[in-house]
């Protein structure tokens, strides 16, 4: 008990790890020189103080991504400036904060639960069609990215502060609701820098450019550290178990790691879609052990695929976000056949895990 220090013990027969997959007690902050010579207050928005004052403060986002295009907007009205510093730039995506077609399904008055299930299935749709033009057409997605961005900022400004270098969706793209951060740029109350950062001084950041930006306050919004199923220490048998020397079957069980199953959700749809997919897989495969008076199950790579090629979690070239990247050492390895592998494929998924067959030999039952 953390409140105690008293030790409990408690016994399973099954485990369903649904911790989500990143640490929640410490968000991810690079260590640049001089760090402690900042006279201001430095705040990750993971661990964001409840007495934080940044009415009328000169204010520097530290990021690119979500956390930063969302924070930028939220706060612009209130400091006297804020400057998003980053790195490099990111994709996103503007658009109106509503759903047009469930609006006009409801001006015909259909009835709701009918509206919910279209709506739900235009944006999947949507989703899935966007990734696969991603991959299949990057440049004419880029343009299309990037022009509704120029809608609401000079062109040159959008080439040097808003054009990546990497193809869509090798990371992850962040919806921008009504362009409030284009906007809030547009205004003069939110400025950009991209550059690189050389040091920390007494009065805010210096850039490796030699400028010099002044802040009271120092977000930085640099990410979270991966949680590779809650950081806890396992043991099989009283020997530790290193994932990193396991293979996941469908992102979800462990070669050799007996009545567990790992909750991991999409990186491009919905994470509670998989959440769905896997809640009826988990009743399934318990039942299945039920019925078959199984006390345990176990994944093994079976012998028709010994010989399959072992690789990284996930493929850098596909995504390659920063918290995958620093943790990919910790993640158990994915093989190239798909059944060995978190595809992040819903629409494949949706048919192919209800349809999973329990009785196959990667299933071990005792």
């Amino acid at each position: 008990r953390v409140d105690t220090g008293e030790e409990l013990r408690f016994t399973t027969n099954f485990l369903w790890m649904c911790q989500g997959y990143y640490r929640h007690d410490q968000g991810y902050t690079p260590e640049w020189p001089d760090m402690e010579k900042f006279k201001g207050e430095i705040v990750h928005p993971q661990t964001w103080p409840e007495d934080l004052d940044y009415k009328g403060k000169r204010v520097i986002v530290i990021g690119s991504g979500a956390t930063a295009a969302t924070l930028v907007p939220a706060i612009a009205g209130d400091c006297e400036h804020v400057t998003l510093l980053q790195r490099s730039p990111t994709y996103f995506i503007p658009g109106r904060n509503e759903n047009e077609l469930a609006d006009r399904l409801r001006q015909l008055q259909i009835d709701e639960s009918w509206i919910h299930e279209i709506t739900r299935k235009e944006i999947l749709h949507n989703q899935d069609e966007f990734t696969r033009r991603s991959f299949e057409e990057p440049e004419a997605v880029r343009k299309e990215l990037l022009d509704a961005v120029k809608l609401f900022l000079p062109e040159d400004f959008v080439e040097k502060h808003f054009t990546p270098k990497y193809r869509p969706w090798r990371q992850r793209i962040a919806f921008v609701p009504d362009g409030d951060i284009f906007q809030g740029i547009a205004s003069g109350k939110a400025s950009v820098e991209t550059d690189e950062i050389e040091r920390f001084t007494e009065k805010g950041i210096l850039l490796k450019s030699g400028k010099e930006l002044e802040a009271d306050i120092i977000i930085t919004a640099t990410g979270f550290h991966l949680s590779v199923l809650g950081d806890i220490e396992f043991s099989k048998d009283g020997e530790p178990i290193d994932f990193a020397d396991t293979v996941t079957y469908r992102g979800m069980m462990f070669t050799g790691v007996p009545n567990m199953v790992w909750v991991f959700g999409y990186f491009r749809a919905s994470w509670t879609l998989r959440v769905d997919l896997m809640g009826d897989f988990v009743c399934r495969l318990l039942n299945h052990m039920g019925s078959h008076q199984a006390k345990s199950v176990t994944v093994e790579i079976p012998e028709k695929d010994k010989d399959m090629k072992l690789l990284p979690w996930i493929d850098p070239e596909n995504f390659n976000p920063g918290y995958l990247m620093r943790s990919m050492h910790l993640l158990p390895k994915r093989g190239d056949k798909y059944e060995w592998q978190h595809t992040q494929d819903y629409w494949r998924e949706k048919d192919e895990l209800p349809a999973i067959d329990l009785d196959g030999d990667e299933f071990v039952y005792a």
